[in-house]
């Protein structure tokens, strides 16, 4: 009942034409996600070779000649081009050599589906993973269960749904192929080809808990393309694979098409993760028709949530330094990506997005961590290094310093980075190994106090002395997170 006062309250405080346009809405979406309900019980919800071939581009006639096609193409161009492989992996070896080793003991870890997440501490997983629990409480959702209509929390029970998201982000397919590039063990690939298939077979289309967060399949298609780029060229890639595979990318971007986490109110850093999920699949997929879609609402979107979610001194609009580093890694990400293929970025784009990385420069605090200033759960795009110590790896942003510098050229946010550019060689490759070397040995002059009056935070320093003050409004335009 209070539910009912709540909703009718703020119906009442509505003008007739915007009540009406949300109920309209409302009643369609409501209706459209009936009948694709409907039609999943009696229809099967993955792609037959026959609708994959009606999706992509009038130029293939048939799967073989997509098989062809995708097995030999060299562009769209991604961050891992194989051609700069070798100069990459000498500039890892020279510069974070301890790393590499962590790496590959870390993929050697998850071959044996044994994984930390979330503070679990290493637990085996078993063969194969089953993607649909929550292992550190024992609980499982059922993959039967249609996608909206997954429960997300039960007081009487105490599981978490963010432990198989996370899981299903697959965040660590990027070290399996950081270990693949530095070996060749194609022991790597077929473990990487192995979780896809186990994935693709647990988790049928529109069904079980890890399609109910749009943020999440976005994520993970994100990850599942730096997966696929590290081993696109192993002969364990084999045709069979790479067409279930590419049906799913198929399926991954029509179900964040179809499911965008937007509303008139309010967009966050949920909504600039699905828009970032079309544009690398826009990007990436040109062989599917809607490719130029999604590229084109996603870049048209994300540049037009820069200046939304993004205040102009450079703070992210949630108020809290955990989703700004969050945010940044969005922005960062697929601006790169874009550059890679000769995409124009908007001007005003990059100008506030060298104000973003300004503001992680200024919060860092002398011992290189991160103030906890705001609402936390240390999500990331991706994850490309392996870190020594595990927790600090959500508390230490200085490699968005060195990712910074090499786009912006930018000496003082180098400097600032200190030894953290691991991330920034697998983004940008030679431009950012390039940029390195030529630096200046030089010692800037030490970072002095500075405001942000737009995120209310305002930071004061004398050499090693330090004090950040917040002072600003409740985050997300006073909705809070």
């Amino acid at each position: 009942m209070n539910s009912f006062s709540r909703y009718y309250r703020k119906a009442r405080a509505m003008p007739p034409r915007t009540l009406a346009r949300k109920a309209v809405g409302k009643t369609r979406g409501c209706i459209a996600t009936w009948l694709r309900k409907i039609k999943s019980r009696f229809l099967s919800t993955y792609v037959s070779d026959r609708r994959f071939v009606a999706a992509l581009e009038d130029s293939f006639g048939s799967v073989e000649e997509f098989l062809t096609h995708i097995a030999t193409r060299r562009t769209p161009r991604f961050f891992t081009d194989s051609d700069a492989k070798v100069t990459v992996l000498r500039a890892l070896k020279n510069d974070c050599s301890v790393t590499i080793e962590r790496t590959m003991a870390q993929a050697d870890t998850i071959c044996t589906h044994t994984f930390d997440l979330l503070g679990s501490g290493d637990t085996h997983l078993g063969h194969p993973i089953n993607w649909h629990s929550d292992f550190k409480a024992g609980y499982r959702w059922d993959p039967k269960t249609y996608y909206t209509d997954i429960a997300y929390m039960d007081l009487d029970q105490s599981y978490d749904v963010k432990v198989p998201w996370e899981l299903s982000r697959c965040q660590h397919f990027a070290w399996l192929g950081q270990a693949y590039w530095s070996t060749g063990d194609e022991k790597y690939t077929r473990e990487f080809v192995a979780q896809v298939l186990a994935w693709i077979e647990q988790n049928p289309p529109q069904f079980g808990v890890n399609w109910a967060c749009t943020m999440d399949v976005a994520i993970r298609v994100v990850n599942w393309l730096w997966g696929y780029y590290f081993f696109k060229d192993s002969p364990c890639l084999t045709d069979e694979f790479r067409l279930v595979f590419w049906k799913s990318l198929l399926v991954h971007g029509r179900h964040i098409m179809g499911n965008l986490e937007w509303s008139e109110a309010l967009t966050g850093n949920h909504y600039l993760s699905d828009i970032v999920g079309l544009v690398y699949l826009g990007i990436l997929c040109p062989e599917f028709k809607e490719a130029a879609k999604w590229q084109d609402f996603g870049l048209q979107e994300l540049w037009k949530e820069m200046s939304k979610q993004v205040h102009p001194d450079g703070a992210d609009f949630e108020a809290s330094i955990s989703y700004h580093r969050l945010v940044t890694e969005l922005f960062l990400s697929p601006i790169i990506l874009c550059q890679l293929n000769d995409i124009p970025v908007p001007n005003e784009v990059m100008e506030r997005l060298e104000k973003m990385i300004e503001f992680v420069m200024h919060y860092t605090k002398p011992d290189g961590t991160a103030p906890l200033i705001g609402d936390a759960d240390n999500g990331r795009l991706h994850r490309l290094k392996v870190w020594a110590e595990p927790e600090r790896e959500w508390i230490d942003h200085r490699y968005l310093l060195a990712i910074g510098s090499v786009l912006f050229r930018r000496d003082d946010f180098a400097q600032a980075a200190g030894e953290h550019w691991e991330e920034a060689f697998w983004l940008l490759g030679e431009r950012a190994i390039a940029y390195k070397e030529q630096l200046a040995q030089n010692n800037l002059p030490l970072l002095e106090s500075r405001c942000f009056p737009d995120g209310g935070l305002y930071i004061m320093r004398h050499n090693d002395l330090y004090m950040i003050i917040d002072a600003g409004d409740n985050g997300q335009n006073g909705y809070g997170g």
